[in-house]
C-alpha cells in the first residue's frame, strides 16, 4: 500500500509540473503573439505611410512628365506600386480576423449576390468570360454582416475569374444545402456555390489554399482565402473547396437560416447600414 500511496504521490507531482508548465507555455505563446501582432501593426504602419509617399511622388511625377506614361517601366511601377496596397490592405484586414466582429442585421442573400455580380460583370467580357448568378425567386433572408459577405463573395468570384483560360464561366448558384450539409452546421442551411470553369487546383494545392500568405498568383498576397474563411466561420458557417487539374473549382459557402426568434428590427435588402 505504502509504495502505492508513493506512485500516486509522484504522479500527482508530475500533473502539478506539467500544468505548471502548461500555464508558463500559454502565458509565453499569448505573449508571444501579442508581440507578433504589435510588430505586425508598426511594421504595416511604416510600410502604408512610405507608400503614401511613393504614390504621391509617382502622380507629380506623371503630371509635370506626361511622356512618362508611355515607359513601359512606368506601368510595371504602378503594377507593383498598386500590389503593395494590396497586400497591405489584405494584412490589416487579416490582423483584424484574430478579434473579429460582425454587425449582424437583416439581409436578403439574394438581393445581396445579385449587387455583388453586377458589380463583378466589368471583369467579364459577357461572350470568351461570363459570369452567371442563379438565386431563388422567393428571398433568402439571413441575419448576417453584408459588408463583409461581400468581400467573401467578390473574392471567390475574382479568384473564378483568375482561373478561366482564354474563355470560360463563373457560375454563383444559391440552393438548399444537402442533409449531410446541414448537419455539419447543425441548423437549417443554406448553401452558396461559386464554381469556375477554368484551370483547376492539385491536390497539394488544396492543403495549402486556406494558408495565410499561401499563393500560386505572383501577384497574389495568399491572405484573401483566410480571411473569407475566417469570416464564415464568425457566421456559424463554412467554407470548402473542392477540385481536380483541368476540371475547374468549386467553392461552397454554408450559412445558417435565420432563426424564427431571431430580431427582426430594421431589415436591409443587402445587410448594409442604411441612413435616412
Amino acid at each position: 500500500m505504502d509504495d502505492k500511496k508513493k506512485c500516486a504521490d509522484e504522479l500527482l507531482l508530475e500533473i502539478k509540473k506539467l500544468r505548471a508548465e502548461n500555464k508558463n507555455l500559454t502565458s509565453l505563446l499569448e505573449n508571444s503573439e501579442t508581440g507578433i501582432q504589435t510588430s505586425l501593426s508598426a511594421i504595416s504602419h511604416e510600410l502604408r505611410n512610405t507608400l503614401t509617399l511613393l504614390v504621391g511622388s509617382a502622380r507629380f511625377l506623371e503630371q509635370d512628365h506626361p511622356e512618362i506614361v508611355s515607359d513601359k517601366s512606368w506601368h510595371s511601377l504602378w503594377t507593383d506600386l498598386l500590389h503593395m496596397q494590396t497586400f497591405l490592405m489584405d494584412l490589416s484586414s487579416f490582423r483584424s480576423m484574430k478579434n473579429i466582429s460582425l454587425s449582424k442585421r437583416l439581409c436578403d442573400l439574394n438581393f445581396l449576390l445579385n449587387e455583388i455580380c453586377r458589380d463583378c460583370q466589368s471583369l467579364f467580357d459577357g461572350v470568351h468570360k461570363r459570369l452567371i448568378v442563379l438565386c431563388p425567386k422567393t428571398p433568402t433572408v439571413l441575419y448576417a454582416d453584408g459588408r463583409k459577405l461581400m468581400h467573401v463573395f467578390t473574392n471567390l468570384i475574382k479568384n473564378g475569374m483568375e482561373a478561366l483560360d482564354d474563355t470560360g464561366t463563373v457560375s454563383v448558384h444559391v440552393r438548399e444545402a444537402s442533409e449531410k450539409e446541414a448537419a455539419s452546421i447543425g441548423r437549417e442551411t443554406i448553401a452558396v456555390e461559386v464554381k469556375d470553369t477554368g484551370i483547376g487546383l492539385s491536390g497539394e494545392q488544396l492543403e495549402k489554399i486556406f494558408e495565410p500568405f499561401y499563393s500560386e498568383k505572383s501577384d497574389g498576397t495568399g491572405l484573401g482565402l483566410p480571411i473569407a474563411q475566417t469570416i464564415i466561420k464568425a457566421h456559424s458557417g463554412q467554407l470548402t473547396v473542392a477540385s481536380s487539374p483541368g476540371k475547374g473549382t468549386v467553392f461552397t459557402v454554408l450559412l445558417p437560416k435565420l432563426l424564427p426568434d431571431t430580431d427582426t428590427a430594421s431589415p436591409s435588402p443587402s445587410g448594409k447600414e442604411t441612413t435616412a
